[in-house]
């Protein structure tokens, strides 16, 4: 669905289309896995909807005592406090939500190509080529990283004159694997430019 031109859920496809026709198969697509979603969109939103539920039944509970001639601006007062507590922890799930959805790394033998969804008017991309990449590392540390695989890749290249010289994805699902990917893809890009150097 393209409601702006910076928000675009098609977005992914069309990249990952296009580079693939460009690189055939020597395309990788990183994206947040699963648990980014559990932890940081699903566990929320059940949490906030109890929490929501449970101050509702608290105030039909308190309505019974109050008398009628204050009951408008009981449920006025309480109302506005419900939007100032429950309105923007909705909007924290629902930028989590665009960020699962929409936030990905495109790796290829010429660059990394990070696309960051920061709101529905907002869409950040920078590249970096991969004979700038110094380093890629994987963070996975605690029980449960290690235990459901899940970490984040970290890539670090020389640095230039906008400062843009780190890529940090998190929530990575083997993460490992995935680094492995990455190097096999832009190795192979290298051992083809001696090839043809020499």
């Amino acid at each position: 669905m393209k409601i702006f031109s910076t928000f675009d859920t098609e977005f992914k496809e069309k990249i990952l289309e296009k580079e693939k026709n460009i690189f055939n198969d020597k395309v990788l697509i990183i994206q947040h896995g699963k648990f980014f979603y559990y932890f940081l969109v699903i566990l929320p939103a059940v949490l906030t909807f109890i929490a929501a539920i449970l101050y509702i039944g608290i105030l039909i509970y308190l309505s019974k005592f109050i008398e009628n001639d204050f009951i408008t601006v009981y449920w006025v007062v309480w109302l506005i406090v419900f939007l100032v507590i429950f309105l923007p922890l909705g909007l924290k799930i629902l930028k989590k939500y665009i960020d699962y959805k929409l936030d990905f790394v495109i790796v290829t033998p010429n660059e990394l190509i990070y696309y960051n969804q920061e709101w529905i008017l907002t869409r950040k991309w920078r590249t970096i080529d991969t004979e700038k990449i110094k380093t890629i590392t994987v963070t996975k540390s605690g029980l449960i990283r290690s235990i459901f695989n899940f970490g984040n890749i970290t890539v670090l290249s020389e640095w230039d004159e906008q400062g843009e010289w780190e890529i940090n994805f998190s929530f990575v699902d083997d993460p490992e694997n995935l680094k492995m990917k990455m190097i096999e893809i832009i190795k192979e890009e290298e051992e083809e430019e001696e090839d043809l150097s020499e």
